[in-house]
């Protein structure tokens, strides 16, 4: 059976959520139309952030763009904490004044993840905000904003650093197999809208196709083909999201065949391409 391409909707303007519990199992690569700003309490032994495979420390925050492909990999059968803020990337984006010159671009950037290692102190006060937030969700819609915003202020202060240095990745790869992984998504990223095989990717890294694929599900939890296919996904919601035609969206995004690009677009997205312009409109 395919493996579940997941390009989930969000509909809620913000959610918050704390949670400090076992993995149940391990979610496969997705995106969101919403940006994901994750708190992370504990060690992730792997992750998949934009097109890097990489480990993450306690104590960092995580900036995802909405339609940023993302897998968190945390430890099995061992508690995983860690605070979520979702927040609807459309609604946002006309409250903090959005435009391609607005300064919050880092919350657009799909391939412009940030991932930030915070200090006790600046650590304590985001979990002081973030709870504040989490005590605000039966409040009034005016106290609840109160509070949304008071962590965004702090949010944004913690990545404006990073963000002017343009030091706001941290690769930390795992072993010599992460990083042949990482030039591998490197590789797809640059040739994802052409008839990209196997064969090709791993030629480009003097590997036996077998055990190139089997290299990549052991480090992204899926497989070549189906990564492509969540990143041409992905780009084909975007360009339908900025009013290109169906037509103009399959060329762009490399399918040869318009029915080949209907029956993966509805399996992926759940629904045909024109009704996804008509829900967007």
């Amino acid at each position: 059976m395919p493996e579940p391409i997941l390009h989930s909707r969000f509909n809620q303007t913000f959610e918050i959520s704390y949670k400090n519990e076992k993995a149940l199992y391990q979610m496969p690569p997705h995106t969101h139309n919403a940006i994901e700003i994750y708190l992370n309490l504990s060690p992730i032994p792997r992750a998949l952030i934009g097109g890097n495979v990489l480990s993450l420390l306690p104590k960092t925050l995580l900036i995802l763009p909405s339609y940023c492909v993302h897998q968190l990999m945390p430890t099995e059968d061992a508690p995983y904490e860690r605070y979520v803020l979702t927040i609807h990337a459309d609604w946002l984006d006309p409250v903090i004044g959005g435009g391609n010159h607005s300064d919050f671009q880092y919350l657009k950037n799909p391939n412009a993840p940030l991932i930030i290692p915070l200090s006790d102190e600046v650590l304590a006060g985001l979990c002081q905000n973030l709870d504040n937030l989490l005590q605000c969700r039966a409040s009034a819609p005016l106290a609840q904003l109160s509070c949304f915003f008071s962590a965004m202020q702090q949010i944004d202060s913690i990545a404006r650093p990073y963000i002017q240095k343009g030091t706001g990745y941290i690769r930390q790869t795992i072993s010599g197999n992460a990083r042949v992984v990482s030039e591998m998504l490197d590789y797809i990223h640059e040739h994802v809208y052409e008839n990209l095989k196997i064969s090709q990717i791993a030629n480009a890294f003097f590997l036996n196709p077998d055990y190139a694929a089997r290299l990549f599900k052991k480090y992204t939890n899926t497989t070549i083909g189906n990564y492509i296919t969540i990143q041409r996904m992905t780009r084909a919601r975007q360009l339908l999201r900025e009013g290109c035609s169906v037509s103009q969206v399959q060329q762009l995004t490399g399918y040869e065949s318009y029915e080949h690009f209907f029956r993966t677009f509805k399996k992926a997205v759940g629904c045909t391409p024109k009704e996804y312009r008509e829900r967007i409109g």
